[in-house]
């Protein structure tokens, strides 16, 4: 081996326990051991399946010595038993990352085990290696007009903040079918629709002084993209019919013209009592068509185009697909979004649910970084904004399925829903951690209300799945079975859902759905064990937990 390729052994720390390096270098590939993360000179990132990654992370502990093909197998799997070619498709992945073509990075030591070999990089030419693939990565442009492009002559334009990186969504008065002017029952349904909207912090909604001035005569779609700095809108026309109002919408991309949602509705007309009922639904149907349109621009716009706040609900959306692939690209884009606007707390709060989602998800070898790199984010974004409901809303989570305290993560949630009452996912969130100690009468109240809030959510499932498990705390079991099946026709894959099936079944009485459930679990997950679930379910010390485990255990699923 060339000398620049040698290793030298890591040294022990105080517990006599091997330091991975930071950084090594194999040929034209850094890996970093912090991360997993494989990143060519071109800039070109590698992610490797859980598995493989954890023989890679071993092998760069004992860097250039000898590693026995049977540490190996009993460190990556120490409780099932596993043929040598699960290890051979490992070393294969691994070979395949590097380049190592020719063998000589891995090395194979026939009928012993494996030699890895690679540089140590210090600090400063870790930081020079990184300086040089940044200049590589294409990053995505500040929009035109947050320079000013375009404006009107003489006018002044705004100095942006980083909070472009949310969408700009504009509603403007709604207008009489007849009349073709507004009315102030169409102000009014405007106005709620913003306030709905306005709610979260997803997204910027213009101010009604502002709309509220557009309501002559017809404005093309370029002008409201001119005017008011607004990348969607939302427009409408009514239409009385006695007690009833039908409600003609329509919304869409500004600077396109793409017609992203449109809905006719039907709903009370009172001008003395005005209603809103409905209303709730258009915010959710806006919500879903901004993701589901930045999810289709990230996945084929170059990177280099991409709008800023397209890039975060792209990601967003790609985190929740379920597919490793989208959910390591998702980590890819939050990291670019931080890099352009560093001082907002979205993309580091959204980095923090991605590593927190890694190891929940099982995808992470090693839970214990990924809580510790998600705490690091909140904590930064919590810096930035100490009442930023996302950020809460993520710590608190982290500190329930990583770390395991309870009571800080319940003091977080209550904070975000103290911020933001209407934030879904905190509330879904909290009453989880209500059913997990035994609170099931609390926690149905917090995760009913997170599935009213959330009646057209592309992750819905996982709300019927927190409402499940709150049934089942309160031993509500023919609650928890009607919205455990919901949710797997919603997802079919949704493992947490197959978790409870059985347990549902079972408490309804239904014994033989509950046997073929706990089969079919078993069918899709054969290395499940109640005992590894209770070690790692922060209900484990609780009755809902205990019940759970005994349930499973009595319908044939091995401890």
């Amino acid at each position: 081996m060339p000398s620049d390729e040698s290793a030298t052994p890591g040294t022990a720390n105080q517990q006599g326990q091997p330091n991975r390096p930071a950084y090594v270098r194999f040929g034209d590939v850094v890996y970093g051991a912090g991360t997993g993360q494989l990143t060519s000179s071109e800039g070109q990132h590698t992610y490797l399946r859980a598995q493989s990654a954890l023989v890679l992370d071993i092998l760069v502990e004992q860097l250039g010595q000898l590693v026995p093909k049977d540490d190996l197998i009993q460190r990556v799997w120490p409780d099932i038993i596993v043929t040598d070619a699960s290890l051979t498709q490992c070393i294969r992945d691994i070979r395949l990352a590097l380049g190592d073509t020719d063998r000589k990075i891995l090395m194979t030591v026939p009928k012993q085990g494996f030699r890895l070999f690679g540089a140590l990089l210090p600090q400063d030419q870790a930081a020079e290696f990184w300086a040089e693939v940044d200049l590589k990565i294409p990053l995505p442009t500040v929009p035109a007009r947050a320079a000013g492009a375009g404006a009107e002559p003489g006018k002044i334009v705004p100095k942006l903040d980083p909070r472009d990186v949310l969408p700009t969504l504009a509603v403007l008065p709604f207008k009489g079918i007849a009349t073709q002017t507004v009315d102030v029952f169409g102000f009014f349904l405007a106005d709620e629709v913003s306030r709905l909207l306005s709610l979260g912090n997803d997204v910027n909604v213009i101010s009604r002084m502002s709309t509220g001035t557009l309501g002559g005569e017809p404005l093309a779609l370029s002008d409201v993209h001119s005017k008011l700095n607004a990348d969607f809108v939302l427009s409408g026309f009514l239409a009385p019919h006695g007690d009833q109002v039908a409600v003609s919408l329509e919304f869409a991309e500004t600077e396109t013209g793409y017609v992203l949602w449109a809905e006719r509705m039907q709903i009370p007309f009172d001008p003395i009592n005005p209603s809103t009922e409905g209303l709730d639904l258009v915010a959710a149907n806006i919500r879903r068509a901004i993701m589901a349109n930045e999810v289709r621009r990230v996945h084929s716009r170059p990177i280099g185009d991409l709008k800023l706040f397209s890039i975060l609900h792209g990601a967003v959306g790609l985190m929740h697909r379920l597919s490793p692939d989208d959910f390591r690209r998702a980590k890819g884009y939050l990291e670019l979004l931080h890099e352009k606007v560093p001082q907002h707390p979205a993309p580091l709060a959204w980095m923090a649910r991605w590593h927190a989602l890694n190891a929940v998800q099982g995808w992470a070898h090693d839970p214990r970084r990924e809580s510790e790199a998600a705490l690091e984010h909140t904590a930064r974004a919590l810096d930035l904004d100490p009442n930023h409901t996302l950020a809460l809303v993520c710590e608190g989570q982290v500190l329930v399925h990583l770390s395991q305290d309870l009571d800080a993560a319940e003091e977080r949630y209550d904070q975000a829903l103290k911020n933001n009452p209407n934030d879904a996912n905190g509330r879904s969130l909290r009453g989880m951690l209500r059913g997990f100690t035994d609170r099931g009468s609390d926690a149905k109240r917090d995760t009913e209300r997170a599935l009213h809030l959330t009646p057209l959510d592309p992750h819905r499932f996982m709300y019927l799945t927190l409402a499940a498990g709150a049934c089942l705390a309160d031993e509500d079991y023919e609650r928890a079975l009607a919205l455990t099946k919901e949710s797997l026709r919603l997802n079919r894959a949704h493992m947490s859902a197959r978790r409870m099936l059985p347990v549902a079944y079972l408490g309804t009485g239904k014994e033989k759905a509950a046997q073929k459930a706990a089969e079919e679990l078993l069918t899709l997950q054969p290395d499940f064990r109640v005992s590894d679930w209770l070690r790692s379910s922060p209900s484990a010390d609780f009755k809902n937990g205990m019940r759970f485990a005994e349930m499973l255990t009595s319908l044939g699923v091995p401890d």
